[in-house]
């Protein structure tokens, strides 16, 4: 289990019950930080005196404030921290639900898991401290669904793609396999256009033609 934490986070509420959460694992040091640069130099100063932070707890969305700062989101300080403890796990605890910025993160910057604000968090976060302590990565039920709709991504032809913008627009299946026949796209008749339709809704666990428009505009395909 972790030691010593560090806690990146604006909200002073949050902040609070983070470290009201983490103390149910006994955790004997947690140290918190309003601002990038701060947790940045507390990273740093555990590093000099060789007591490095096992965790570092991090929102993405820092308010702009009076004060002067170098590092303005967590995304900035995960990068600062990636070149002088690449080693120190990341837990990202953050409101952002775009899945280019997620798998940024997880590219890029190699973060151990991230975890919605939400009803949720409390609960998220104790199993993600589970789960990275023993050196597992955790992502909240939203986010995994998130990241798992944008492999998905993959799967889906450009025929598709006009079908599912077709249908954002507001026409329906009769009108959209019209559009195919003017323009002489194939595999346009209005079975087909059922079956496929159907077939993302599967690939994308939608339950109805809305809850799939609301899932790929969610993640940018359309």
């Amino acid at each position: 289990m972790f030691k010593k934490i560090l806690i990146a986070e604006d909200q002073q509420s949050i902040s609070k019950g983070l470290q009201s959460t983490l103390m149910g694992f006994n955790i004997p040091n947690i140290k918190t930080a309003y601002y990038c640069d701060n947790a940045l130099l507390k990273l740093k100063v555990a590093l000099t005196e060789n007591a490095p932070f096992d965790l570092l707890i991090t929102d993405l969305s820092f308010k702009e404030d009076h004060r002067l700062r170098k590092l303005r989101s967590g995304e900035d300080l995960i990068e600062q921290v990636r070149k002088i403890q690449p080693d120190l796990r990341v837990l990202v605890f953050s409101i952002e639900n775009r899945v280019g910025v997620v798998k940024k993160l997880i590219d890029n910057y190699n973060i151990n898991g991230f975890i919605s604000k939400g009803r949720r968090e409390a609960e998220d976060l104790g199993r993600a401290i589970k789960e990275i302590s023993q050196g597992n990565n955790y992502y909240s039920q939203d986010i995994t669904a998130l990241l798992r709709n944008s492999r998905n991504i993959a799967e889906v032809h450009a025929s598709d793609k006009l079908i599912l913008a077709l249908l954002a627009k507001g026409l329906n299946q009769k009108q959209i396999s019209e559009h195919f026949k003017i323009h002489k796209i194939p595999s346009g008749s209005k079975r087909s256009i059922e079956y496929r339709l159907q077939d993302l809704k599967i690939l994308f666990a939608a339950d109805t033609l809305p809850h799939l428009i609301s899932i790929v505009k969610d993640i940018g395909l359309i």
